[in-house]
């Protein structure tokens, strides 16, 4: 949804700065979202309302209150962000028994769509195994572990290749404590901290991998010593991980950490790029 330029009374923006200010302390207050989430439609910030309205909606089901969730559909079902997308799953399906997670049985013939399918539904249990761990060593609470839960398995009825990641759902709520999680991951896992931004190489070395890995998993080469292929990732917690990577790759790997606002930034350039490249190739119809 494109940002709008709206005409606004100037103290909205200073509420706007106060409320942004309070959400950083507390990150639940339903007073504070729901104002924010008006707020930011009135000045067209479409962007931070899509996000404003999705961390409302998980803090209205976290309370059970879904009467007021139900209220929030009709505004998340104007964007087609992924979470936006599983906001509107996840409050459709309060009420209902929890579904297993499991994987669409292959065939000789599957598609590519089927297979970005699978590594989705992998990739959610995969994730949800890592939020449960990081409960388990007391780095984030068990309702986050939930919560998190709870939007990882909204994403199995979600179509399209996109990211599946606990890191990343941490940082969109809160910032210090996904730094802190990088931080335990990093010193559990072995796997350092890497400031992907400083590596230009990333793009042409993620096409030797498929999106299934790159795009659903948040996998990124940034470098190749040797034979031993240098990756950024998201959960280094995940070994199956490392060995569907070096498989794919055919050479050994070294996992480090990366930050998740920076992978998903790096993520929407290369296939925002990719995606105008193939359109640009693509002849038009009747064409030579």
């Amino acid at each position: 949804m494109a940002e709008e330029t709206t005409k606004f009374d100037p103290k909205l923006e200073e509420g706007i700065a106060y409320f942004e200010k309070m959400l950083q302390l507390t990150p639940d207050d339903r007073v504070t979202l729901q104002f924010l989430c008006v707020a930011y439609e009135q000045i067209g910030q479409f962007d931070k309302q899509r996000r404003a309205l999705v961390s409302y909606a998980g803090v209205l089901l976290k309370e059970k209150d879904f009467e007021e969730a139900e209220k929030l559909v009709e505004k998340l079902e104007k964007y087609t962000e992924p979470d936006a997308r599983a906001a509107v799953l996840r409050i459709r399906a309060a009420h209902r028994p929890p579904q297993s997670v499991e994987p669409p049985k292959e065939d000789a013939a599957q598609t590519s769509g089927n297979k970005t399918t699978t590594a989705v539904y992998i990739a959610i249990k995969a994730e949800k195994k890592l939020a449960r761990h990081l409960a388990e060593s007391k780095v984030i609470d068990e309702a986050a572990a939930d919560a998190i839960q709870d939007r990882l398995t909204a994403l199995a009825d979600v179509p399209g290749c996109f990211l599946v990641s606990t890191l990343s759902e941490i940082e969109k709520e809160n910032t210090a404590t996904a730094e802190a999680v990088c931080a335990f991951l990093a010193d559990e896992t072995g796997a350092p901290p890497i400031p992907l931004e400083a590596f230009p190489a990333v793009e042409e070395l993620s096409q030797n991998l498929p999106d299934s890995i790159v795009r659903v998993r948040g996998v990124l080469p940034f470098a190749q010593i040797g034979n031993t292929l240098l990756v950024a990732t998201l959960n280094p917690f995940d070994d199956a991980l490392k060995q569907q990577i070096e498989s794919a790759a055919g050479t050994p790997c070294r996992l480090y950490i990366a930050n998740p606002r920076t992978m998903e930034t790096t993520l929407d350039k290369i296939f925002s790029e990719t995606a105008l490249d193939e359109s640009a190739t693509v002849p038009a119809p009747g064409g030579a």
